[in-house]
């Protein structure tokens, strides 16, 4: 068994992981198109530079998980000037407590909040981060270079209509990219 499929193998057995499968490149590339055009619904740019960063490993392996899944640190999405200004971010559960009652934020969903008071210059644009996946590293061995990234709604629903899955609440898509 080679490296990326001990891989697949491996993210099958972790806690919320439903299903996995190995992205070729026709299907990678259609992520990549659909990330590279999203805009958001306030009409602002959107970037997700973590799938950008996928594409620059050799290899992908996209994951169906439900609320159960803790693996790894999540991505995180910031809303950010040109300058590279950050103006907001999306909180981790354990960050949110600490940013309850302060009165220099406005909460804009239950885990994203910006600061009105910090300005950049140029134009505003959410930009999604990856995380690192060292796990897989530490696990797998010979497997470099690991993150992950959340794709769009529009990703999420081709890569489950690519690999047969439902479209229903609770499943959700994570794209682990790696070199080995």
């Amino acid at each position: 068994m080679g490296i990326v499929e001990e891989a697949l193998e491996y993210l099958k057995t972790v806690d919320g992981v439903l299903d996995a499968f190995v992205m070729d490149d026709d299907i990678s590339n259609k992520i990549w198109d659909i990330e590279r055009s999203v805009t958001t619904t306030i009409d602002s740019d959107y970037k997700n530079v973590g799938y950008d960063m996928a594409m620059e490993r050799g290899h992908r392996i996209c994951l169906f998980y439900d609320d159960t899944y803790i693996f790894g640190i999540r991505s995180k999405l910031k809303l950010m000037s040109s300058d590279g200004t950050v103006m907001g971010f999306t909180l981790h559960p354990d960050e949110i407590e600490q940013y309850k009652g302060k009165d220099d934020i406005i909460w804009v969903s239950e885990d994203f909040i910006v600061f009105p008071d910090i300005v950049g210059s140029g134009d505003e644009v959410f930009v999604l981060f990856p995380s690192e996946i060292h796990e897989l590293e530490d696990d797998v061995p010979g497997v470099r270079n690991a993150i992950g990234t959340s794709p769009t709604m529009s990703s999420d629903t081709l890569l489950k209509t690519t690999f047969n899955k439902p479209m229903v609440k609770g499943i959700y898509t994570f794209v682990i990219a790696f070199d080995c």
